[in-house]
């Protein structure tokens, strides 16, 4: 500031002295004093002004040099392996970047690099985006057989590369599709009571296997072998279902297998297992109610007809006793010991007919992994004799008969219960404090509804005259199905084999062999064509696998750029010449004309 405050002093002394040095050296020389002196002042002003003079400068340094190949099963190892070989002799003195890419992108030094490919896709345009962006290389050279398992807009693609200048060039590899398989089995396990069979759906599929050919299944139980058939490939698809009936009590494991066919390379995917646990018993379930009616007896009859349950039916009768019948082994039965069952009946209960201890020891057996039904009718409901065996508020109301029964979608049990014919009886049930599911409605009344009551299952249903549909069968000459199917369904789904040791099951689960994922670029064709969009508009080429050395050498591995320069003005010569040349005149002049 002090320096700014002596140039203006300087300016206004030179300018009030210019009247004096007229009249002493006359009106020209005047002029050429004063101009100098402002000179010299204009060119000390300059040294103290932030101003700097702009130019340019060119310098070399080395080409950015990109190298991105394909690390994808998918490309041929041979020649990959070839290609990487060549790829290291050209370039083992330069300097270049080089990365792999598969799911994934990462970095590689040149002498690391593998010929050898494990990755299980190919994300190309993804891989080319990161690199530009990341690096902005002078010349990219793209390894790869131009599969793309996560292709994005080629908009993109050409913006990054206008934007970074890059020259991209490459070499298309041969590609490797073999006839893939894939396995798949469902269900994965299965709980089974003794006697009782699993079908297993087998699918197996290959996207490049034609119509002519078949594969070959085989189903192992540890050395064993238990099943094998020929599937035929129709469309890329062959399936079948194979039904299994375990040996014996306990855990079986089962082993599918599909054998490899010709030219087959990705075998993780050609096995699969499942495991099934097998009860010791049959499915045991006690039947009761009080005085014996038409819907007790035909449930009855439903249930005797399935070989696989073994039962015992308990009835009152007039005097107040209880008659039994059923398998030898289960009998005498009674509704306060009950471990011997999987599934407990009560056939419309009433309170005269059955005790409080006996409604607790079944509520109980429910908790612990047995599986409860009970039923209505009118004389039942008026008289809350379901009380005695579900502990839980029900809001129950009569419906409009005929009832028409419509099986829930979406429910377990509902799918299995289709084409009902209708009831003369029928009330709407709600729980209202459980979370509950819905089997079957009247209209949008719910009449058969289930949850989970601790380890096991309680079913109530609302519906009294199924033994009508077994009357009906009858009178047109026909098995009764639909009520036999009806009964044993409705059992079955309520009956748990392992009656709640779910967590024993779920560890053997865990430790199944399930297929791995073919590699997804398997089943994707191979498209050079974005190569050869790439290299036509960016000025590079699509080289064969020999010409790597080639292009090497026609690289430019150094290029010239402009550098803008700038220096500030008091770092130049001219502002300190301006002011020495202006002084000098200045005092040439007052001494010429014979002043101090």
């Amino acid at each position: 500031m002090l320096l700014w405050a002596l140039l203006v002093f300087a300016t206004i002394f030179s300018a009030a002295r210019f009247k004096p040095l007229q009249r002493h050296i006359g009106t020209v020389q005047a002029i050429v004093v004063l101009a100098l002196r402002l000179i010299a002042v204009a060119a000390a002003a300059l040294l103290l002004i932030p101003a700097s003079i702009s130019s340019t400068r060119t310098v070399n340094q080395p080409a950015r040099i990109a190298i991105l190949v394909d690390a994808s099963r998918s490309t041929n190892t041979p020649v990959r392996r070839e290609v990487v070989k060549s790829l290291k002799q050209a370039m083992w003195h330069r300097s270049v970047l080089v990365w792999e890419f598969g799911e994934n992108l990462r970095p590689v030094l040149l002498p690391n690099l593998s010929g050898v490919a494990e990755g299980n896709a190919s994300r190309l345009s993804a891989a080319i985006r990161t690199v530009i962006a990341s690096t902005q290389p002078d010349e990219l050279l793209v390894i790869t057989d131009g599969q793309d398992t996560d292709s994005q807009p080629d908009g993109q693609l050409f913006e990054g590369l206008r934007k970074a200048k890059t020259r991209i060039s490459a070499v298309v590899l041969p590609t490797n599709i073999p006839p893939n398989l894939r396995l798949t089995v469902s269900p994965t396990q299965a709980i089974l009571f003794a006697g009782e069979s699993v079908s297993f759906a087998v699918k197996v599929e290959g996207s490049r296997l034609h119509s002519k050919t078949s594969v070959q299944l085989r189903v192992w139980e540890a050395k064993r072998l238990v099943s094998q058939a020929t599937l035929k490939i129709v469309n890329g698809v062959a399936q079948t279902v194979l039904t299994l009936t375990p040996n014996g009590a306990g855990w079986h494991r089962y082993r599918f297998e599909v054998l490899p066919v010709q030219g087959e390379i990705w075998t993780e995917d050609n096995s699969a297992e499942a495991i099934v646990w097998q009860a010791p018993t049959k499915l045991r379930v006690l039947l009761a109610t009080g005085q014996p009616n038409f819907e007790f007896k035909f449930a009855k009859q439903a249930i005797e007809e399935e070989p696989n349950f073994e039962w015992v039916a308990v009835s009152g009768l007039p005097d107040g006793t209880r008659y039994q019948q059923g398998s030898p082994k289960l009998l005498p039965a009674s509704l306060q010991k009950l471990d011997p069952f999987h599934v407990v009946a009560i056939i419309a209960p009433t309170p005269d007919q059955f005790g409080v201890a006996e409604g607790r020891a079944v509520w109980k057996f429910a908790q612990d992994g047995g599986g409860l039904l009970v039923t209505l009718n009118e004389l039942s409901v008026r008289s809350n004799g379901w009380r005695f065996f579900v502990p839980e508020p029900l809001k129950i109301a009569p419906l409009p008969v005929p009832a028409n029964l419509r099986p829930e979608q979406g429910d377990l049990l509902g799918e299995k219960l289709t084409n009902l014919l209708a009831t003369d009886a029928a009330w709407s049930v709600r729980p209202q404090r459980k979370a509950f599911r819905t089997s079957l409605q009247v209209g949008n009344e719910p009449v058969l509804v289930w949850w989970q009551e601790g380890w096991g299952k309680v079913a109530i249903l609302g519906l009294d005259g199924t033994w009508r549909w077994a009357m009906e069968a009858a009178r047109k000459g026909e098995e009764p199905k639909i009520h036999r199917h009806f009964w044993q369904t409705l059992i079955r789904f309520l009956a748990d084999p392992t009656k709640g040791r779910t967590d024993e099951i779920s560890k053997v689960a865990s430790e199944l062999k399930t297929p791995s994922s073919p590699p997804p670029e398997l089943t994707v064709e191979p498209n050079p064509d974005l190569l050869r969009k790439l290299a036509k508009a960016t000025g590079g080429q699509i080289l064969q696998t020999h010409e790597i050395a080639a292009w090497t050498k026609r690289l430019r591995w150094t290029k010239s750029i402009t550098v803008p320069a700038s220096q500030p003005l008091s770092q130049t010569p001219l502002p300190y010449l301006l002011l020495l040349a202006a002084l000098t005149a200045e005092w040439w002049l007052t001494r010429r004309s014979g002043l101090p």
